[in-house]
């Protein structure tokens, strides 16, 4: 999105569980973008990807006799640039992918685009803290501060992780929420005996593309 400069009105996914987390929903609910799972037992939803597969494969992977992390990562540019820019589409009359991106968009506001990372969130509920500092959390007590004893807050889930919010800032947050929801579903006996919220300092992303 930052390299288009561009928010879809789409985007299509298969069923993996990456693509099913309530964070991706949220982040393309609260950017208007329609979420679309292909059809369980039925690839043909997801044709388009499938075929683009097939022939990134033909075109590109298979022109290397051993696949190589540091030749592929090298390369890999040059043929996406050429994959959407200049290989013409017989679905768009020989045109590249670029044609299409170009007469149906929704050029994306400068400053969406600066803070995309901050859509993926939703609100998971309200508490008012004990007067220990500490809330239940996967079985284990999870400590916030003392100072927020007795303090209602609102509960969110975002990239950063659960944090907790007084008046729609967040005061500290649980940085491995989602290793820890994970491990209580599958390895629970992995869980620390005690989760602590760290105080919160606005967390750094990495970027894949950024809008020149």
């Amino acid at each position: 999105m930052r390299q288009w400069q561009v928010i879809p009105n789409a985007v299509v996914f298969d069923n993996g569980a990456a693509f099913k987390g309530k964070l991706l929903s949220a982040f393309c609910n609260n950017l208007k973008i329609r979420l679309i799972h292909a059809s369980v037992g039925h690839p043909q939803t997801n044709g388009k990807l499938e075929r683009a597969f097939r022939d990134d494969m033909r075109e590109f992977y298979a022109q290397y006799p051993t696949w190589l992390l540091e030749p592929l990562r090298r390369d890999l540019p040059a043929y996406v640039q050429y994959r959407n820019q200049v290989r013409g589409h017989w679905a768009l009359g020989g045109q590249p992918a670029i044609t299409r991106l170009r007469e149906q968009h929704r050029m994306a506001l400068p400053w969406v685009l600066e803070r995309l990372e901050s859509y993926a969130c939703y609100e998971v509920g309200h508490q008012v803290i004990p007067a220990t500092g500490t809330i239940r959390l996967f079985g284990r007590d999870a400590y916030l501060r003392p100072a927020l004893a007795n303090v209602e807050v609102t509960f969110w889930e975002s990239l950063a992780g659960l944090e907790a919010r007084i008046d729609g800032q967040c005061v500290v947050v649980l940085r491995d929420y989602r290793t820890f929801k994970q491990m209580a579903v599958y390895e629970w006996r992995r869980l620390p005996p005690v989760l602590y919220f760290e105080p919160y300092e606005q967390a750094i992303f990495p970027r894949i593309a950024v809008a020149q």
